[in-house]
C-alpha cells in the first residue's frame, strides 16, 4: 500500500471503556478500509493491558504492547480503568514522546468524561474531543 505521510507516525488514537467496548478511535492519513483494521489493532492489545494489569500496575503508562509488522502499538489505563491507545508506524519514536501524548491525550479524555452530559462508558460522539484529539496529534509533527 502507498505510504501517506503520517502524525509524528501517529496513525490511531483510541479510548476502550473499562467493559473493552470501542469508545473512540480516530485514525490518522489511512483508507477507510485500513481505518477498519485498527479497531482490530486495538482489539487485540486488549490481551495485553489485562496480562499487565494482573501482574499488577506501578503506572498508569503501559509501554509497548504489541508491535506488529507495520505498527507499534501502546497503551495507557486510567484510575477509572478506560484504556488509551497510541498506533505508530514510526520506529523511531522517543519514549518520552509516547508519554507526553498519553499525558495530553488522558487530560483531554478527563475533561471530556467530567461534562455533566456525558454517561460513562458509552461511545465518544463529541466535535470538540475529537477535534482536541486531532490538534494533539497533529503537535507531534
Amino acid at each position: 500500500h502507498p505510504h501517506r505521510p503520517t502524525l509524528m507516525g501517529v496513525t490511531c488514537a483510541a479510548v476502550v471503556g473499562k467493559g473493552n467496548n470501542p469508545l473512540y478511535v480516530r485514525t490518522f492519513g489511512v483508507s477507510e478500509d485500513e481505518a477498519l483494521r485498527f479497531h482490530f489493532v486495538v482489539h487485540t492489545s486488549l490481551d495485553v493491558v489485562e496480562e499487565r494489569r494482573v501482574g499488577g500496575l506501578s503506572d498508569l503508562y503501559l509501554g509497548l504492547l504489541c508491535p506488529t509488522d507495520d505498527y507499534k502499538v501502546y497503551g495507557y489505563i486510567t484510575n477509572t480503568n478506560a484504556k488509551l491507545f497510541l498506533v505508530t508506524d514510526d520506529i523511531d519514536i522517543k519514549e518520552a514522546d509516547i508519554k507526553s501524548f498519553f499525558r495530553r491525550f488522558h487530560a483531554a479524555f478527563v475533561d471530556f468524561v467530567c461534562n455533566p452530559f456525558y454517561s460513562m462508558d458509552t461511545a465518544i460522539t463529541s466535535a470538540s474531543f475529537d477535534r482536541e484529539v486531532v490538534q494533539l496529534a497533529r503537535s507531534y509533527q
